[in-house]
Protein backbone atom coordinates (compact mmCIF):
# COMPACT_ATOMS: atom_id res chain seq x y z
CA UNK A 1 0.00 0.00 0.00
CA UNK A 2 1.12 3.20 -1.05
CA UNK A 3 1.37 5.92 1.50
CA UNK A 4 0.66 9.74 1.04
CA UNK A 5 2.38 12.09 2.99
CA UNK A 6 2.30 16.03 2.74
CA UNK A 7 3.71 17.72 0.76
CA UNK A 8 6.97 18.65 2.96
CA UNK A 9 7.66 14.83 3.70
CA UNK A 10 10.15 12.33 1.77
CA UNK A 11 9.25 8.71 1.97
CA UNK A 12 12.41 6.54 3.14
CA UNK A 13 13.23 2.98 3.43
CA UNK A 14 15.83 0.90 4.75
CA UNK A 15 16.72 -2.82 3.91
CA UNK A 16 18.83 -4.98 6.14
CA UNK A 17 22.25 -5.78 4.91
CA UNK A 18 22.89 -9.17 4.16
CA UNK A 19 23.72 -11.50 7.01
CA UNK A 20 22.12 -8.60 9.48
CA UNK A 21 23.30 -8.17 12.84
CA UNK A 22 25.21 -10.86 14.23
CA UNK A 23 27.13 -11.07 17.74
CA UNK A 24 27.20 -7.52 17.83
CA UNK A 25 26.39 -4.98 19.72
CA UNK A 26 27.35 -2.23 17.15
CA UNK A 27 24.23 0.00 16.10
CA UNK A 28 23.32 0.30 12.40
CA UNK A 29 21.88 3.64 10.96
CA UNK A 30 18.58 3.26 9.64
CA UNK A 31 18.16 6.86 8.10
CA UNK A 32 20.80 9.48 8.26
CA UNK A 33 20.31 12.87 9.66
CA UNK A 34 17.64 14.44 7.30
CA UNK A 35 18.78 17.83 7.60
CA UNK A 36 18.46 21.05 9.22
CA UNK A 37 15.08 22.01 10.35
CA UNK A 38 13.89 18.08 9.52
CA UNK A 39 12.80 15.26 11.75
CA UNK A 40 13.08 11.51 10.81
CA UNK A 41 9.53 9.29 11.27
CA UNK A 42 9.08 5.28 11.86
CA UNK A 43 6.09 4.38 10.65
CA UNK A 44 7.00 0.42 10.30
CA UNK A 45 9.35 -1.87 11.13
CA UNK A 46 10.16 -6.13 10.38
CA UNK A 47 12.35 -7.76 12.24
CA UNK A 48 13.09 -11.65 11.52
CA UNK A 49 16.23 -13.41 13.20
CA UNK A 50 18.25 -16.72 13.12
CA UNK A 51 17.60 -18.91 16.51
CA UNK A 52 19.93 -17.17 18.71
CA UNK A 53 22.79 -17.85 21.75
CA UNK A 54 20.58 -15.82 24.37
CA UNK A 55 17.92 -13.68 24.18
CA UNK A 56 18.31 -10.10 23.83
CA UNK A 57 16.54 -6.69 23.98
CA UNK A 58 16.48 -4.91 19.64
CA UNK A 59 16.13 -0.75 20.62
CA UNK A 60 15.50 1.64 17.70
CA UNK A 61 17.41 5.02 19.03
CA UNK A 62 17.69 8.24 18.66
CA UNK A 63 20.92 9.14 17.62
CA UNK A 64 24.01 7.56 17.73
CA UNK A 65 24.04 5.81 21.11
CA UNK A 66 20.63 8.27 22.15
CA UNK A 67 17.70 7.46 24.19
CA UNK A 68 15.84 4.40 22.97
CA UNK A 69 12.64 5.20 21.22
CA UNK A 70 11.73 1.88 20.86
CA UNK A 71 12.30 -2.02 21.82
CA UNK A 72 11.43 -5.20 22.17
CA UNK A 73 12.63 -8.85 23.04
CA UNK A 74 13.70 -11.29 21.03
CA UNK A 75 13.77 -14.82 22.12
CA UNK A 76 15.90 -17.57 20.95
CA UNK A 77 13.71 -19.40 18.74
CA UNK A 78 13.91 -18.02 14.95
CA UNK A 79 11.60 -15.84 13.83
CA UNK A 80 10.16 -15.88 10.54
CA UNK A 81 8.97 -12.26 10.70
CA UNK A 82 7.19 -9.51 13.09
CA UNK A 83 5.84 -6.61 11.59
CA UNK A 84 4.94 -3.67 13.82
CA UNK A 85 2.90 -0.33 12.67
CA UNK A 86 3.24 2.49 14.35
CA UNK A 87 -0.30 4.28 14.20
CA UNK A 88 1.30 7.33 15.96
CA UNK A 89 4.93 7.36 14.36
CA UNK A 90 8.08 7.05 16.11
CA UNK A 91 9.73 10.68 16.00
CA UNK A 92 13.70 11.30 16.17
CA UNK A 93 15.13 14.43 16.79
CA UNK A 94 15.68 17.91 14.48
CA UNK A 95 18.84 16.53 12.21
CA UNK A 96 19.59 13.30 14.16
CA UNK A 97 19.84 9.65 12.71
CA UNK A 98 18.08 6.42 13.36
CA UNK A 99 19.57 3.58 14.39
CA UNK A 100 18.87 -0.50 15.27
CA UNK A 101 21.04 -2.43 17.89
CA UNK A 102 21.21 -5.62 19.65
CA UNK A 103 21.64 -4.48 23.40
CA UNK A 104 23.60 -7.94 23.66
CA UNK A 105 26.13 -9.46 21.42
CA UNK A 106 24.54 -12.96 20.43
CA UNK A 107 25.26 -15.92 18.14
CA UNK A 108 22.53 -15.60 15.34
CA UNK A 109 21.56 -12.82 12.69
CA UNK A 110 18.78 -10.23 13.42
CA UNK A 111 17.28 -8.66 9.96
CA UNK A 112 15.86 -5.56 10.38
CA UNK A 113 13.64 -3.49 7.84
CA UNK A 114 12.17 0.06 8.54
CA UNK A 115 10.34 2.15 6.53
CA UNK A 116 9.24 6.11 7.10
CA UNK A 117 9.56 9.93 6.06
CA UNK A 118 11.10 12.62 7.15
CA UNK A 119 9.37 15.85 7.45
CA UNK A 120 9.87 19.12 9.32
Amino acid sequence: MQREYNANATAWSYAAASGGIDNSMTAVTIKAAAGAGTRNYITDIQVSHATLGAATELAVRDGAGGTVLWRMTLATGANENIGVHFSTPLVGSLNTLLEVVTLTGVTGDVLVNAQGFSAP
